[in-house]
């Protein structure tokens, strides 16, 4: 018998968990190997770390389901052999990126599934001390394939509607605000613009090497066809001497590769008009344009840029949702019931 922790529970593990080894290791779980008894758990409590009671557990059957201060269940009687997961150690198991996502897509609205699904696709994780730096647990590729793959279940029909969106490499929840307010559709909020590649390395050629010690530069956005970049500057940034001449050489770099860089701080961020004013440089470089609003559209945009604008400076409510969730009980839905998912 064994345990595979789910939901929120995985979504803690791996934002906690940097150990490449564990994650590059996936295994096709059984769903006859599935449990929740509290007693062989209580065995394996050394290893879940800092992770919060109570853990969720996938189980396979009514019977192993339970619901106390160390295990909150959630009965998945759908599961085939697409549904995978990370080895902890023997007879311990979490939820892989991508199936961890499709759990809490019936959690979470479209945007907080959007940021996560950039957060274990991209370069960060979130405490509650904020985003940190860490490996990238999954691609957008295996978010697709997993909710395009696994069995129906409550919050598949919003994962298959959010996960085209998701891009990777993002290093921070703010450059994910910011590729939201330009790539996201005009009917969401967005500008519609093409999408960009996020900190994607660049070899540094030429008369640029002399400027940089490094072989490779990775700007935060990236349109590589048209010459563009977009650096993010925090007020993190700011704050140092030697951050501001190192981003003032990156834009020397750049600059001298040929491409043109636009700076946005979070300044700019704050207000409208000035990522207007953004959206209508790239969409220029790009060879598209910003379609004008009436005042309905722009009253959603502005609603939109708020609201991601508030996911990305307040990264502590995805952290509480997380836990949130494992107050919910989660499962599977028929065929015949899956054109009312959310």
């Amino acid at each position: 018998m064994a345990f595979l922790l789910g939901k929120g529970t995985a979504v803690e593990w791996l934002r906690s968990n940097n150990d490449l080894s564990l994650l590059a290791n996936t295994w096709g779980l059984p769903p006859s190997s599935l449990e929740a008894s509290r007693t062989r758990l209580e065995r394996h409590i050394t290893q879940l770390g800092k992770l919060t009671a109570p853990y969720q557990v996938i189980v396979s059957t009514k019977d192993d389901r339970r619901r106390n201060a160390l295990i909150s269940s959630h009965l998945v009687t759908a599961l085939d052999d697409h549904y995978q997961a990370h080895r902890i150690s023997r007879g311990l198991y979490v939820s892989t990126a991508p199936c961890a996502f499709l759990q809490m897509a019936n959690d979470l609205d479209d945007d907080q599934l959007l940021f996560l699904g950039y957060e274990l696709c991209g370069r960060y994780g979130i405490s509650s001390d904020g985003a940190f730096p860490r490996a990238q647990t999954c691609t957008p590729q295996a978010l697709v394939a997993a909710a395009e793959s696994l069995p129906p279940i409550r919050g598949k029909r919003r994962a298959l509607r959010v996960v085209p969106q998701v891009l990777g490499g993002a290093a921070s929840p703010m450059e994910v605000a910011l590729t939201l307010m330009l790539h996201m559709p005009c009917a969401t909020g967005g500008y519609g613009l093409a999408a960009p590649e996020l900190n994607r390395s660049l070899l540094v050629e030429g008369r640029a090497r002399d400027l940089w010690v490094d072989d490779h530069i990775t700007p935060d956005l990236l349109w590589e066809s048209k010459g563009l970049v977009i650096e993010y500057d925090s007020d993190l940034h700011h704050s140092a001497s030697s951050r501001i001449a190192n981003d003032a050489r990156r834009r020397d770099v750049l600059v001298e590769m040929e491409y043109r860089v636009i700076t946005v701080t979070s300044e700019h961020m704050r207000s409208y008009h000035e990522i207007d004013r953004i959206a209508g440089i790239v969409a220029q470089t790009l060879g598209s344009s910003v379609t004008a609003c009436n005042q309905d559209e722009l009253d959603m945009r502005t609603r939109y840029q708020a609201r991601v604008r508030h996911l990305a400076t307040h990264p502590e409510e995805l952290l509480a949702l997380s836990q949130m969730s494992k107050k919910r009980t989660w499962t599977p839905r028929s065929h015949a019931d899956t054109s009312s998912n959310a």
